[in-house]
């Protein structure tokens, strides 16, 4: 019992690491994931991408709506030219003006104007799932950077308590080597070992300056101002997850992954692109209509005064209204040829998404059988910790009573070290990859900002 609280101890320490300079805000994964997805400048393009497509599915409703137009027209006529009252040459100078109005409807065109809303329907559908899988891409790249800067933050942890601990030992054994219990050459050992573990803590230093730089990187975070983590609530002992069948999570990860969705809209604009340029082999009807008026100078009664405008525009009015049929005959073969493109590009959207589905199994195939290797590998690192821990707190007694060079006793130490790092990797590493399977089985795992969206 005193071993498991004494294991669980190590743990929580390592992966609290050093304590944050109080008032320190701390950030926590779903923070920077959220401050990386309100950051990003390629989510935002992304976004106005969509709003274009958005914009596009909503015009091509409003093209089936009629169009309608209206004109009007003044002019002043000089030297010689046609009389709109008499049709006589005259070369009086005269002014008039028209009006009209026109309007027309298509009644048939093959269907492709509602294929072509389609069409924009699932190109804009497609835009927005796309949109969702970049931030579930940018996700797991903080998520990745976050563990990795908490490894290398638990790592500096141990390497200084390890550092720490060969300077208490280095004091006891100088003030033993005063009285003469203690040889020089333990004295030297336990420098050179020093210096040693002195590289060790500078390396991880920089190590975990870089992997916090990486962190800033993908969350667009400025550089120059420093950030603090706050560790995963998921601090306490993991037991070994049990069988994690990858044909019942991908089943799941179908159902609701953006990317597959994505590719599935993807492929529906496709079949409603070919059926667009099917639709330009049929013939198209329209409705048309207008209406014509118009004021001259040269209108004038039989006492030779000009008809009142109001007069004019009733009735000069004339209306039209009419059908037009096109009929395609031959236009050297630009539409067939697009149909036969639009139905290979079919076929290839198809095969790709077929492609993208075998893909993605082998992938969470992948992930399952890493996530019970990294479940056991825990468990045993737990485990070799332990011992090794006992082992080292044995030597320490026995080194003190005599019984244990320092080179056994450091070796020992190393063991211990080693096991620690182990554990805090294992640890991490089966975070991630536990994060990644309930991601595919849907579960709520990057908090609501992005799971409300899948």
């Amino acid at each position: 019992m005193k071993r498991n609280l004494l294991i669980a101890a190590l743990v929580v320490s390592f992966m609290f690491g050093t304590a944050t300079t109080e008032g320190q805000k701390r950030w926590t994964l779903d923070e920077c994931i959220s401050y990386a997805l309100r950051h990003n400048l390629e989510i935002e393009s992304k976004s106005i991408t969509n709003e274009a497509g958005k914009e596009l599915y909503a015009q091509s409703r409003r093209n089936l709506l009629p169009s309608v137009g209206a004109g009007s027209g003044y002019s002043i006529n000089y030297g010689k030219s046609v009389d709109p009252n008499t049709n006589a040459v005259t070369t009086n100078n005269f002014a008039s003006n028209s009006y009209n109005l026109q309007g027309s409807l298509m009644l048939f065109e093959g269907f492709a104007r509602n294929n072509l809303i389609a069409y924009n329907r699932y190109k804009h559908l497609a835009g927005i799932e796309q949109e969702k899988a970049l931030k579930i891409d940018i996700a797991f790249a903080v998520m990745n950077s976050y563990l990795n800067s908490l490894y290398y933050k638990g790592l500096l942890e141990i390497v200084r308590e390890q550092k720490e601990l060969s300077e208490l030992n280095l004091e006891k054994i100088r003030k033993q080597s005063q009285i003469g219990i203690s040889a020089r050459t333990e004295i030297l050992e336990i420098e050179a070992r020093l210096a040693e573990e002195e590289l060790q803590v500078i390396r991880t230093q920089n190590y975990l300056r870089s992997s916090v730089l990486e962190l800033k990187r993908v969350m667009n975070y400025p550089a120059g101002e420093e950030i603090q983590l706050q560790e995963p609530e998921e601090i306490g002992l993991m037991m070994p997850a049990g069988t994690v069948s990858a044909d019942s999570v991908y089943q799941m990860a179908l159902e609701h992954l953006p990317s597959v969705q994505a590719r599935v809209q993807q492929l529906k604009s496709v079949e409603r692109s070919l059926a667009v340029s099917k639709g330009y082999l049929l013939p198209s009807l329209y409705l048309y209509g207008g209406f014509n008026t118009g004021f001259y100078e040269t209108h004038t009664d039989d006492t030779g005064n000009i008809i009142p405008f109001s007069s004019q525009l009733r009735n000069n009015a004339s209306q039209a209204i009419g059908l037009s049929l096109n009929i395609p005959l031959f236009n050297k073969w630009n539409t067939r040829s697009e149909v036969r493109l639009g139905r290979l590009q079919l076929e290839r959207e198809k095969v790709e998404l077929k492609n993208y589905r075998n893909q993605l199994y082998y992938e969470i195939e992948g992930y399952c059988q890493e996530l019970m290797a990294m479940a056991a590998e825990f468990a045993q690192a737990q485990k070799q910790t332990e011992s090794n821990l006992l082992a080292f707190e044995v030597a320490q007694k026995k080194k003190d009573q005599g019984l244990f060079n320092i080179i056994d006793l450091y070796s020992s130490k190393n063991l211990l070290s080693n096991a620690r790092s182990e554990l805090l990797r294992a640890r991490l590493q089966y975070l991630l990859k536990r994060k990644t399977i309930d991601f595919y089985m849907g579960k709520p795992v990057f908090g609501p900002e992005i799971h409300h969206e899948i």
